[in-house]
């Protein structure tokens, strides 16, 4: 299947007003579709929305979203869209970004940035068949006139050769951008696997320099580091990284502080 992409109108960039240092604080999240996994029927959305107010990042990668859903229905006693939830709860500029039809409304990933911002939607291929997947990207404008490309995703968790595949297409949006790029996201793929070797020595894996053995899925002690943060090598470095221990979700949010090199 070839890589498809849907471009949603001309891209405007909303301005950043970075730290002088030229600072970007992201976060990526897995949220179980808005509903805490050990308690079913109830909501996490307002503990999700908390925790991105406390810590004030500027751009949220968000997984397993639902958009107006029968299983919202059981969730919040109506159709709800979750992004456009948490974008009302946060002040965030939300986008969903669809990857498949879900219980009579749509599943996929979504952004949440500060600011106005335009968005685009990247659909993965499947090879093997499974779950269709997608990628959500923005660009950002720095106050310096850089522009930078952000995105999150997640990977197919049942098929190897399709995370292989979709690791591919994502490396190539990312390139052909020609911007300073930061991906981030579930990958559903450990350090050791075969689809993590594909990823280029040009990008940073944001863990590295800090605790690459901490979970972000599953208790502490028997977890496994499958999301991550990469950044493009030669534009950023990662000054903070962070495994956030909360239990709202059967993922931990990830937070990374990337500062943008000065020329």
């Amino acid at each position: 299947m070839k890589n498809l992409i849907l471009f949603l109108g001309s891209m405007l960039f909303p301005v950043l007003g970075f730290a002088q240092q030229m600072e970007i604080t992201v976060l990526t999240y897995n949220i179980y579709h808005g509903e805490r996994p050990e308690e079913a029927g109830k909501t996490n959305l307002e503990e999700v929305a908390q925790l991105i107010l406390e810590l004030n990042p500027d751009v949220v990668a968000l997984q397993e979203i639902d958009s107006m859903t029968l299983r919202s229905v059981g969730i919040f006693g109506q159709k709800t869209n979750l992004v456009a939830e948490l974008a009302k709860m946060t002040g965030y500029t939300g986008f969903f970004a669809k990857a498949m039809d879900y219980g009579e409304g749509g599943y996929g990933e979504a952004l949440l940035v500060k600011g106005d911002a335009e968005f685009e939607r990247q659909l993965l291929s499947t090879p093997v068949g499974g779950e269709p997947r997608s990628a959500a990207w923005t660009k950002l404008n720095l106050k310096n006139g850089s522009e930078i490309l952000v995105g999150g995703t997640h990977l197919c968790h049942q098929f190897e050769e399709n995370r292989s595949a979709q690791v591919k297409e994502l490396i190539r949006f990312s390139q052909e951008a020609k911007l300073p790029h930061i991906l981030m996201g579930d990958f559903n793929f450990t350090p050791e696997s075969a689809p993590y070797q594909i990823i280029p020595k040009s990008w940073i894996d944001a863990a590295h320099k800090f605790n690459p053995n901490q979970p972000t899925y599953g208790s502490p002690e028997e977890g496994k580091r499958i999301d991550y943060i990469f950044a493009s090598q030669r534009d950023f470095e990662v000054i903070e990284y962070q495994v956030i221990d909360v239990p709202f979700s059967d993922h931990y949010p990830v937070r990374a502080k990337i500062r943008l090199k000065t020329p």
